[in-house]
């Protein structure tokens, strides 16, 4: 077996996998159905991934780190903090809606019992930047002086709901206003001094009321 035949039947397994896991779980998802649906045998499949735990490991860990160089694209080139995690929402919520398969399979194995602690401890690693991003806007008093770990985990929750509501609508008008309120929204809720400024529901409300008189 040639290198690149090798590694088209280890990505066909992934790319199987991960579509599978995503839509059936971990126990609604045999590896005999990974490799009948990846068209391998099953003794190869074995071969790339010793169990199944293994291959959500591998999974998990090209996953995140692909998340991460998403969500870094371009934060470097912003002069603030607040830009800085504006972008780092925008490049978030890009990412997620263009590679459903793989949020859906971050949210329901971001804290799985089948992940690894290494896996795990690996995923998160490349999400340093984001910390030191919070600690710097902490630092520098344009962030709410808290714990650093809430801040990010407060950031990535809610970035999480807001690409779940965006995945909602098949608009592409609504989910520039959602990702816009979503994002506005986010930033007020953690910065030191919030910029005040309406996520345009009540706008939309008080209009509607207006002219159902």
């Amino acid at each position: 077996m040639s290198s690149v035949e090798a590694t088209d039947k280890r990505d066909a397994i992934l790319k199987t996998a991960l579509a599978l896991f995503t839509e059936r779980g971990f126990y609604g998802t045999p590896t005999a159905m990974i490799s009948r649906e990846a068209g391998v045998a099953t003794g190869t499949l074995f071969f790339y991934f010793k169990t199944k735990e293994d291959l959500i490991d591998t999974l998990y860990r090209q996953i995140k780190s692909q998340a991460a160089a998403a969500l870094r694209e371009g934060v470097d080139r912003e002069p603030t903090v607040q830009a800085k995690i504006h972008k780092v929402g925008e490049n978030a919520l890009a990412w997620a809606t263009t590679r459903p398969d793989e949020f859906r399979f971050m949210e329901q194995f971001a804290h799985s019992p089948f992940v690894s602690t290494t896996a795990h401890e690996e995923g998160m690693s490349h999400f340093l930047f984001l910390e030191e991003l919070v600690r710097d806007g902490v630092r520098e008093g344009t962030l709410r002086e808290c714990d650093t770990g809430l801040l990010c985990s407060v950031l990535a929750s809610s970035l999480s709901g807001l690409t779940a509501r965006i995945m909602e609508s098949p608009d592409p008008g609504q989910r520039a206003l959602l990702a816009r309120q979503g994002l506005s929204f986010i930033w007020n809720g953690i910065a030191a001094h919030p910029d005040g400024e309406s996520c345009g529901v009540t706008h939309k409300i008080t209009t509607t009321k207006k002219k159902s008189r």
